[in-house]
């Protein structure tokens, strides 16, 4: 066998025409896939985003304001009306509630003054109102009662279902802020800064515009409600060393309680939750706090982190465990 039959044969026309095209082509899709790969991977997240659900529609949230003052004050009417009205004079209830018999109502008015919404919730049209007003009977008691009414509102007119009802009003607790724990008493440097503030501010005798922060704008009363002002009680967030000077900047929350004189036998106990800052080594008013540092404390006989007991109409009773017998 000589060389020549050996070697491979060489590619004829028809195949070099193939692999010239199939080349060309390698080389199209190769630049096509380049050109698409940013819309390829857009589309890929765009497809990872979409979980296949319709988006989810949140339903606006209607303004009852309007509303709540409509109901309101048709509840105070209402309350009034059924205070004041007796037997010889029983038309300002019957416009409101006309089948109430005159015959029912009492032969002498109660005074009635001072109404007030105290609570009003709503539910499907139908609103429960809540009125306080100061009452005095024919034993010249007077106190202040809570009656609530049942009002339906309904395309701009309002109607009372039934007559008002005494209720009890919302329970008080005696608190008091756990968070001023530092007495600082009044002959402190903060003291100082507070007793010479609230003189010139509420009895105008000097500047306030001295015992304030930088950009804090706070003008005296006029006129002055009061002569004389003594500070009695200043706590604190923050317990401060007498010998040391406070940095620029550190602010410091405190609740003054001070004695506002008008007169030698008139005189009034005033509280001011304030914030100071401290500038130049001394204190100075930041502002006069809307509220004072408060966090809530649950009641003496229930341990914290457990829901309250409910109580009044509708409150229903949980039944808690069983005790465990022991033997005596």
């Amino acid at each position: 066998m000589n060389d020549a039959e050996e070697r491979p044969p060489i590619a004829d026309a028809p195949y070099q025409v193939a692999s010239t095209l199939a080349a060309k082509a390698a080389t199209v899709l190769l630049w096509c896939c380049l050109v698409l790969s940013p819309v390829g991977a857009a589309a890929g997240v765009l497809a990872l985003t979409q979980d296949g659900t319709a988006p989810v529609e949140v339903a606006p949230v209607r303004d009852q304001s309007n509303d709540r003052a409509i109901v309101g004050e048709f509840a105070q009417h209402v309350v009034l009306a059924w205070l004041t009205a007796t037997q010889d004079h029983p038309d300002p209830l019957l416009e409101l509630l006309t089948d109430v018999p005159a015959s029912a109502l009492s032969r002498d008015p109660f005074t009635a003054q001072d109404p007030t919404v105290a609570a009003i919730a709503e539910t499907d049209g139908t609103w429960s109102v809540t009125v306080a007003v100061t009452v005095t009977d024919a034993r010249e008691v007077t106190a202040r009662r809570f009656f609530q009414v049942p009002v339906h509102l309904a395309d701009g007119t309002v109607s009372a279902l039934t007559l008002p009802a005494a209720v009890s009003p919302p329970p008080v607790v005696a608190t008091a802020s756990r968070e001023y724990g530092a007495l600082l008493g009044a002959s402190s440097a903060p003291g100082e800064t507070v007793s010479q503030f609230l003189t010139a501010y509420l009895t105008g005798a000097g500047n306030v515009s001295r015992y304030l922060t930088p950009g804090t704008t706070l003008a005296a009363l006029v006129p002055a409600p009061y002569t004389t002002v003594r500070l009695v009680d200043l706590r604190g967030d923050t317990d401060l060393e007498p010998t040391i000077t406070p940095v620029d900047g550190q602010r410091m929350r405190v609740l003054a309680t001070a004695t506002a004189q008008v007169t030698d036998t008139q005189s009034a106990t005033v509280t001011y939750a304030l914030t100071l800052t401290a500038r130049a080594g001394r204190w100075e008013i930041t502002a006069i706090d809307p509220t004072p540092a408060f966090t809530p404390q649950a009641p003496a006989d229930q341990p914290a982190g457990t829901a309250p007991t409910p109580t009044g109409a509708g409150a229903t009773t949980q039944p808690g465990p069983t005790p465990t017998p022991t033997t005596p």
